[in-house]
């Protein structure tokens, strides 16, 4: 029951186009200008609430900055498209950095590294592909100003696609946590690309497409053919509680793939390292819109539409707040909170980007709720932070009386009452909801575990990145 002894306002602003308008500049440009002063060597970005600067959060990061380039460019100044584009020579520099260092290593010629310093010897075929998405966008978004860098981003983005046909190997069990997964712990990892890989590999190709260099078509096609070859068929929706559409994880088995896959159990980047693109078949929207004469294209578009309308708005509208689940669990069903190693705030952000896809590309509002209601979880209108729930915080903390639910925006100094991260920084974003301490498997994937019971509060640019791609979309209407 709410009363006036409660802490809640009594009145909040409403305005088109709000959440924009209030946030970009401080989610992208004022936060990533402060977060390069403190970036070793001044090139990247401090990614995180504390020294990290990882491949994978920087394209997440660098990708939000291009959608900004891409969907709202009619939506900013000049000045600000220059620090825009600013940041994203920044970001895919360091990519070239960490390609650079990788070049080094034996036969790891166009791959990249996790890290500048640690992590410096680990080669991810998951980081490779979202560099090579990065450059060949930056390529072609980037003004004739930089033509020197475009040329050079687009030679490295064909080097790293190089690298992932020749040289590049799956993980394996390595990195690949099993009770996240769903999977047994006698579960054996099959020696294949996990499908949110495979949908990178051929985002990657699809921009290069775009960008001019139209060979990749075919590899492209080839990728689409193995995403399409997992998707779980509607005959088979009566085992999944009526959904379909969604993804298995492997060509081997029956392992469903879950929205979210990021973690450094035991300090080890491998298989999941990074996995925090949700479902990510908008390589496979583009393609069938880019190339609508190409035999396929019915086969592609059909597969998008069997995820949007079979599991996405299903599975999204099983939750009160139409947020995208974690994912669906052999003998549970869908979860959302339970088992996450932190929480999962880029997945919302770029659940919101997908709603915003499919809406587009169908012509139909009932993905509208979804990507209000993602968006709407970061901004505040959330199930609210609980004195119970602070146990998972770090750093943040603030006084809750027992039995309040205090919804909170989830940006950091944007909000009438916002949540606190480990960086005092105007527009960063924490990890957000999820069970248990942060950083740690310490409760499994299960219903009866499944409620927001735990504040993550590191914060991340990868959070940062997905807010933008989200919001972005909705300046090209």
């Amino acid at each position: 029951m709410i009363t006036d002894t409660l802490p809640f306002e009594k009145s909040f602003f409403v305005s088109d186009n709000w959440l924009w308008r209030k946030t970009w500049q401080h989610v992208g440009l004022n936060q990533a200008e402060r977060r390069q002063i403190f970036a070793r060597g001044g090139v990247g970005w401090f990614d995180a609430g504390m020294e990290w600067m990882e491949a994978s959060s920087h394209a997440a990061y660098i990708v939000g900055f291009l959608d900004v380039l891409q969907h709202a460019a009619s939506a900013i100044t000049p000045e600000e498209r220059a620090r825009v584009e600013k940041q994203v020579l920044n970001g895919c520099d360091y990519l070239a950095i960490l390609q650079d260092l990788a070049g080094k290593l034996p036969d790891q010629s166009g791959g990249i590294v996790h890290q500048s310093w640690k992590y410096d010897d680990v080669v991810l075929g998951s980081d490779t592909t979202k560099a090579a998405v990065c450059w060949a966008r930056a390529a072609r978004l980037l003004s004739g100003a930089h033509a020197g860098k475009k040329s050079e981003y687009k030679d490295r983005a064909v080097r790293a696609m190089a690298f992932m046909r020749e040289r590049a190997k799956p993980c394996g069990a390595h990195g690949f946590h099993r009770q996240f997964h769903g999977a047994a712990d006698d579960y054996v990892v099959p020696d294949e690309w996990m499908t949110r890989d495979l949908l990178q590999h051929l985002w990657a190709a699809t921009e290069l497409v775009q960008a001019g260099e139209p060979d990749f078509l075919d590899e492209a096609v080839a990728l689409a053919e193995q995403v399409m070859a997992r998707q779980v068929p509607s005959s088979d929706a009566a085992k999944y509680d009526g959904l379909y559409g969604h993804f298995r994880t492997f060509a081997t088995g029956d392992l469903i793939e879950q929205a979210w896959c990021h973690n450094l159990e035991g300090k080890i980047a491998g298989a999941d390292t990074g996995g925090h693109f949700p479902h990510w078949v908008v390589p496979l929207l583009y393609l069938s819109e880019r190339h609508p004469d190409h035999p396929d294209a019915p086969r592609w578009r059909e597969c998008v539409r069997d995820f949007a309308y079979g599991y996405f708005l299903p599975a999204c509208s099983r939750n009160p707040f139409y947020l995208l689940p974690q994912g669906w669990y052999e003998g549970e069903g869908l979860v959302w909170f339970a088992g996450l190693w932190h929480g999962m705030n880029a997945a919302y952000g770029l659940a919101a980007a997908l709603a915003w896809e499919f809406e587009r590309s169908f012509d139909d509002d009932a993905f509208r709720n979804v990507f209000t209601g993602n968006v709407q979880w970061i901004a505040g209108l959330n199930a609210g932070i609980t004195r119970d729930s602070l146990k998972g915080s770090v750093l943040f903390d603030t006084e809750i009386e027992p039995g309040v639910a205090m919804p909170v925006s989830l940006i950091h100094g944007i909000g009438a009452r916002s949540a606190g991260c480990w960086l005092n920084i105007k527009g960063a974003i924490g990890n957000g909801f999820a069970t248990g301490a942060q950083f740690k498997f310490d409760v499994p994937p299960t219903q009866v575990n499944d409620a927001p019971s735990s504040f993550t509060d590191e914060d991340w640019i990868s959070h940062a990145g997905a807010w933008l791609s989200a919001l972005a979309r909705r300046q090209s209407r």
